[in-house]
């Protein structure tokens, strides 16, 4: 944890990390509820809908290299939600009809961009750290970021019963778009290459 908190790198992609899974499991656990309730989706909808954001993330590891050479592996980690994650405020949007293959479509785009963040940022976590301390640093970044996923089941269980599902897909959709800040404003202020140059 020392390690981690002392190398802002580290810290700003770990707690970016964190909001990002918070916010996901917010919205992911009304996902479920707007498509059904809302949407009027049948399983078969629901079914396709899901299976969009499986196809995004098996394109997100194929591609996660390649973008990673092209745009820069620390910048990657930051641009990835930053331009995606915004495309989740779709389904709160959308409605019964076209709509809704839009949202999903942006679903889909979610899932590719944050694998290729994760792959990105595991990426760059093993090159800031010796090998000595490989485990015990990629235990803490996690036991960190998956923090927030029980906290995230009962803040969208909570804020769907009082302010229903489609707001509660705007709250988990800021949030996931605002992962992307901390490891944004340390790219921003030049720390020492890690995030900015690379």
């Amino acid at each position: 944890m020392r390690f981690v908190l002392d190398r802002p790198a580290l810290r700003a992609t770990v707690l970016g990390d964190a909001v990002f899974n918070l916010s996901l499991v917010m919205y992911q656990t009304m996902l479920m509820v707007h498509l059904t309730r809302e949407l009027g989706l049948a399983t078969f909808g629901v079914g396709l809908v899901l299976s969009g954001m499986g196809c995004g993330a098996l394109l997100g590891a194929l591609v996660a290299g390649r973008l990673a050479a092209r745009v820069g592996q620390g910048r990657v980690i930051w641009l990835a939600p930053l331009l995606i994650c915004p495309l989740t405020a779709l389904m709160p949007m959308a409605r019964p009809g076209w709509s809704v293959y839009a949202a999903a479509g942006g679903l889909a785009v979610l899932s590719l961009g944050g694998v290729v963040r994760v792959v990105s940022q595991s990426s760059l976590q093993q090159a800031l750290t010796p090998d000595h301390l490989l485990g015990r640093v990629s235990a803490t970044a996690r036991f960190v970021s998956w923090g927030g996923i029980p906290l995230g089941g009962l803040l969208g269980g909570a804020a769907g019963s009082t302010v229903g599902p489609a707001a509660t897909l705007w709250i988990g959709a800021a949030g996931l778009t605002l992962s992307a800040l901390p490891a944004c404003l340390w790219s921003l202020r030049g720390g020492k290459g890690a995030l900015g140059r690379q």
